[in-house]
């Protein structure tokens, strides 16, 4: 084996490790979980019918008014919990075997962005709902900004969370842009010279 073969394969098992190691992270291994400021779109259906559709904004409380249900906490939920909580309500009291649509139509919540961007700062998760869009929002990167370094940190079961991105492929349409959570801090390092 050469030394370059030797080194690809030492990177290639060191990256493995990484990946697999526990509170490793990819994105698309992370289910939103609504907060705050959301806007939920909602669909029941039962017998076969359209029964109602609506939207609603989760309260400051954590809870949404649902017609026939009333108030609902459902802050920290994703769509699928949400939706089963939903139609076990609905089936106890209105229906028989409801089915029940929940999507996220707005993100609320804010967004922290610091580093070497122009405009460090809160921001609103409406307004910025990916990583990258997050820091065009802050203003773009500083000249001293190494894009290709980003970190988004973020509370997972009360515990922060390091997820790598790297903000020039994301720009590019070559690599992932990071769908943000309310909570979520983007930080963009500087460079090393």
């Amino acid at each position: 084996m050469s030394m370059r073969s030797g080194i690809a394969v030492a990177v290639g098992l060191a990256v493995a490790a990484l990946l697999s190691a526990p509170g490793a992270l990819r994105s698309d291994d992370l289910p939103y979980h609504v907060g705050t400021g959301d806007l939920l779109h909602i669909t029941i259906y039962a017998g076969g019918d359209k029964q109602d559709e609506f939207d609603v904004e989760v309260g400051m409380d954590g809870t949404i008014s649902c017609p026939l249900a009333g108030q609902v906490r459902l802050e920290g939920m994703a769509a699928p919990g949400i939706a089963s909580k939903l139609r076990g309500i609905l089936a106890r009291d209105f229906y028989v075997d409801p089915d029940v649509l929940v999507s996220v139509k707005e993100y609320g919540g804010r967004i922290y962005v610091l580093g070497e961007v122009k405009n460090a700062g809160v921001y609103s998760l409406k307004v910025a709902p990916t990583a990258l869009s997050a820091c065009v929002l802050a203003g773009g990167f500083t000249n001293f900004a190494a894009p290709r370094h980003g970190k988004v940190t973020r509370l997972l079961d009360g515990k922060p969370k390091v997820i790598g991105i790297d903000l020039v492929k994301a720009g590019q349409g070559r690599g992932e842009d990071l769908a943000l959570l309310a909570g979520d801090r983007i930080e963009v390092p500087r460079r090393r010279f």
